[in-house]
């Protein structure tokens, strides 16, 4: 696989994780394939992909497809919203399997959870997640700028802080429907819609917020930290909350 049908591989891998509302029997299914793929090395053996392969499979799989279309059309009330903690195992799969590194996390923000990958995995992450960017461009022009690629993903009807930093700008893309807030000064102003691909820049010290597209559903967005203080890189403590739904300290 050449680089440019692997990065929109992992492009199209991250985005295909599924954070619709789900039922009862999806869910049973999917705690199976995970624990079957956990005992049979990494491999999912309900994976349409690897059929092919081992032909023994494709009835498993056609039981599969045809129960969760089955659930789906004659018990709807049976439809409730996919809890967060199978959200968070499915981002935090995704990631590993498209071969990112994570070296933090955390799965109990109030409003989501976040997925921080090595710094050294930047320029790959730029190039599949921002195609179009060169690392000039998303090093603000300064070589000596550090990047970190990052995901954050936001609950239903949740969003973050009001906040700023003054050790980082931000750029994200959003990998599906979302919504943001974005200004120069405190006043928060209006509510931008973001359509899935919707790339924004921010930069140091401007205003900005991340959420939810609706109380239903999940919005999961690819972000690049450009610490634009090198010798002092941000962190999760480079935060200035100016407004915040769930009361924390700035």
């Amino acid at each position: 696989m050449d680089e440019d049908m692997k990065s929109e591989h992992s492009v199209e891998k991250i985005k295909s994780i599924k954070l619709e509302p789900s039922n009862h029997l999806r869910m049973a299914v999917w705690h199976i394939r995970v624990g079957l793929r956990d005992m049979f090395g990494g491999k999912d053996v309900l994976d349409s992909a690897d059929l092919h392969k081992k032909p023994a499979r494709k009835s498993v799989h056609h039981i599969y497809k045809k129960a969760d279309e089955f659930i789906a059309t004659y018990f709807p009330v049976f439809t409730k919203q996919i809890p967060k903690k199978v959200a968070t195992r499915r981002v935090r799969d995704m990631i590993k399997e498209v071969d990112y590194t994570i070296v933090e996390m955390d799965e109990e923000k109030p409003w989501g959870a976040y997925y921080r990958l090595a710094n050294d995995e930047a320029e790959r992450f730029v190039s599949e997640f921002f195609p179009g960017l060169t690392m000039k461009e998303a090093q603000l022009g300064n070589d000596e700028i550090e990047l970190s690629p990052k995901f954050l993903l936001v609950a239903p009807g949740q969003r973050l802080s009001w906040q700023l930093h003054h050790r980082r700008a931000e750029r994200w893309r959003f990998l599906n429907q979302g919504a943001y807030y974005k200004s120069t000064t405190d006043e928060q102003g209006e509510r931008h819609v973001a359509d899935p691909d919707t790339i924004v820049q921010f930069a140091q010290g401007e205003r900005h917020r991340l959420c939810s597209f609706d109380d239903q559903n999940y919005t999961l967005v690819a972000e690049i930290w450009q610490h634009t203080i090198p010798e002092s890189p941000s962190n999760e403590d480079d935060i200035i909350r100016l407004e915040d739904d769930y009361s924390r300290a700035t």
